[in-house]
This record gives structure tokens, C-alpha cells and sequence, in this order.
């Protein structure tokens, strides 16, 4: 007989079913395999625990039982004060819950419909929040910090219409280039290479006049004709929040011949 043969009835050998010759052979080979006989130890030992777990479990329905019993006493010596002390105990738990649940979702409600809000305005009215150019000053972070809320408050139009304006930016006064351009284009191309520097000033109305000499030229011609050029063209003034401001203007001239 073979081991694999033999397993197979260890289970029915040891509940002893197994009768005559089959029986035999069986307990000839585990007399003679000692593999046979370690796993029909093992076999063994696991019916044996597996009816101590048996014999455990006879007592859990009287056990059940006597729970059950002192159930049945605690309600009968209830009274109708503490039934309904247990009831109003239930009811008011449910209720504790729903009232957190329904703050909860309200809370959330409230956050969604901020939000929702928030970046409704958002889009419809951008942020306008100077970003400062150098950003480690300190100075520069605290105004963006303070300049934000009120940004944000603008938005939302909880400021005055007068407070919404956003202030314009300081301009420099200009004169037009093509008044350079004709200056150029009539001075005489002969003679030698030429520089002068003026500074001007320029009113409100756009009137500007040589207030001083920085470099003078070699050719004093070049300063008169730049001086009359100068009294019959009409400057953009510089402009402060929106109004225009006097203002003074640094003005260099170049000559240079270049021959082939």
C-alpha cells in the first residue's frame, strides 16, 4: 500500500470505520511509514481540539437564555417614569445628531455659496493689486497686504464710488520726435561734429524754454535754432493723478559728419 493511499483512510481509520482487510493494510503500513503515523498524530490532535471547541459550545444557548431572563425581570420592574425617560434619552439623541448634521451642511452651504460668489465678482471685476518690483522690501509686501481687502471689499461694492477709482500713474512730460527730426534734417551738414545739452522747462499749457545750459556747442548757431524750434513747439506736459503738473525736461543734440 502507498502513502497517498493510505492518507486517504487515516480519517476513517481513526473514527474507526474502516473493517477487514482495508483496516489491515492500513495499520500494517503505519507500523511500517513513520510519515503515515506523524500525520495520523496530527490528524488526531485536531479532532481532539476540535471537540473541546465542541463541548464550549454547549453552554452558549443557556447562557443566551439567562441573559434573555434578566432582560425580561429589568422591563418588568420598569416603571412607565423610566420607559419614557429611555424614550425621551432616544429621541433626544436623534435629534442631537440631525442638529449637528443640518449645522454641518448649513456651514457648508454657507463656505460653497462664499466661494461661489467670491469668484463670481472675481471675474466679473479683476483684482487691480500692484505687485511690487523689488519683492524682498518689507515695506512693499505690507502695502500689498493692506491694498488687498480693499481690492477685494471694491469688488463686492461695499466702497464708494469715489474710493473705487484707481489712481493713474505719474507721466514725465515729452515733446513730439518729429520736432527733433525737422531740427536735424536743417542744420547745416557742414562743419565739424557738434553737442549741446539744455534743460527745459515745460508748463501746464505745454510751453517749453531753455531754463539752462548743460553743454554748450561749438557753434552757437545750433542753440538759436534749437531755442526757436524749441519756442514753437508744443510739449506734452507732465501729468500727476490725472493733472497736469510743471515739469522739467533734459534735452541733448548730437552732431556727427559721416563721410564715404
Amino acid at each position: 500500500m502507498t502513502c497517498q493511499f493510505a492518507r486517504k483512510r487515516l480519517s476513517l481509520y481513526l473514527d474507526e470505520r474502516l473493517i477487514g482487510r482495508a483496516a489491515h493494510e492500513v495499520s500494517d503500513h503505519l507500523s511500517a511509514c513513520a510519515a503515515c503515523r506523524v500525520e495520523l498524530d496530527r490528524l488526531a490532535l485536531l479532532q481532539s481540539r476540535l471537540g473541546e471547541l465542541r463541548r464550549a459550545e454547549r453552554g452558549a444557548p443557556s447562557h443566551l437564555r439567562t441573559l434573555v431572563d434578566m432582560r425580561l425581570q429589568m422591563e418588568r420592574r420598569d416603571s412607565l417614569l423610566d420607559s419614557l425617560r429611555d424614550a425621551w434619552e432616544y429621541r433626544w439623541s436623534r435629534i442631537r445628531t440631525t442638529e449637528v448634521l443640518w449645522w454641518t451642511a448649513r456651514l457648508a452651504g454657507t463656505m460653497a455659496s462664499f466661494v461661489f460668489f467670491f469668484a463670481l465678482y472675481t471675474a466679473m471685476s479683476p483684482l487691480y493689486v500692484p505687485f511690487p518690483s523689488a519683492p524682498n522690501d518689507r515695506g512693499a509686501w505690507t502695502n500689498l497686504r493692506q491694498q488687498f481687502p480693499q481690492s477685494v471689499l471694491r469688488n463686492l461694492g461695499l466702497i464708494p464710488v469715489e474710493a473705487q477709482r484707481r489712481p493713474i500713474s505719474a507721466s514725465d512730460a515729452q515733446i513730439n520726435d518729429l520736432y527733433l527730426l525737422n531740427f536735424g534734417q536743417s542744420v547745416s551738414r557742414r562743419g565739424a561734429d557738434d553737442s549741446f545739452s539744455v534743460l527745459t522747462s515745460v508748463d501746464r499749457s505745454g510751453a517749453a524754454k531753455i531754463q539752462n545750459v548743460l553743454e554748450y556747442p561749438v557753434d552757437s548757431t545750433l542753440l538759436d535754432n534749437f531755442n526757436n524750434m524749441l519756442i514753437s513747439a508744443r510739449c506734452r506736459p507732465a501729468s500727476h493723478n490725472g493733472r497736469a503738473v510743471d515739469s522739467h525736461l533734459v534735452l541733448s543734440f548730437s552732431k556727427i559728419s559721416v563721410y564715404d
